[in-house]
């Protein structure tokens, strides 16, 4: 019986997508860095404008005073955000840092574990776990020149890794013998 990798497409028009995306980040990293702040601040007052209405329209499922309080807090981080998102982009650094890290752990055990139960070509699963703790490390150690370049830069670099490991996977599962 094929597997559901083999019987379907759509992980290559994902892993396509994936590179596609992440050669687009690497043309425009200044664009990218932006579109990234500017994106997360929106998000986080859309998030404190609804968290207000939820406050006020339920007022005896919480603490009102410290419902607004977190609301409020995060339409003030927002528009920080939207509105200077270059002087975001060092603390957007690191938490990019902190998603390649942990994704990197998560990704590198995951190939190990592919390599355990004998599945071919599992080192592009762990080779993109390896490449995404590098690209943390390097983040980590150029904090001082993080800026929105850089956050740009590594989002693609993270994209088309992500996109050719999905793309090997996928091409693996279809030539697979099938038992």
């Amino acid at each position: 019986m094929a597997t559901l990798a083999a019987r379907s497409n759509w992980l290559t028009i994902e892993a396509a997508a994936l590179i596609a995306l992440g050669v687009l980040a690497i043309v425009f990293p200044l664009f990218t860095g932006v579109a990234v702040g500017v994106f997360l601040g929106w998000l986080l007052v859309i998030v404190g404008v609804l968290g207000i209405i939820s406050a006020i329209a339920g007022r005896d499922h919480a603490h009102l005073g410290w419902s607004i309080a977190s609301a409020v807090v995060a339409i003030l981080a927002g528009l920080i955000l939207a509105t200077h998102p270059l002087a975001a982009a060092v603390v957007i650094t690191l938490i990019v840092a902190a998603y390649l890290l942990i994704d990197g752990v998560a990704l590198t055990a995951l190939g190990l574990d592919q390599r355990k139960r004998g599945v071919t070509r599992w080192y592009w699963v762990f080779g993109a776990g390896a490449a995404d703790i590098l690209l943390a490390v390097l983040i980590l150690i150029l904090t001082g020149v993080g800026s929105a370049i850089l956050v740009g830069v590594i989002i693609g670099i993270d994209l088309i890794i992500a996109g050719v490991g999905l793309l090997a996977a996928h091409r693996s599962a279809l030539i697979a013998p099938t038992v």
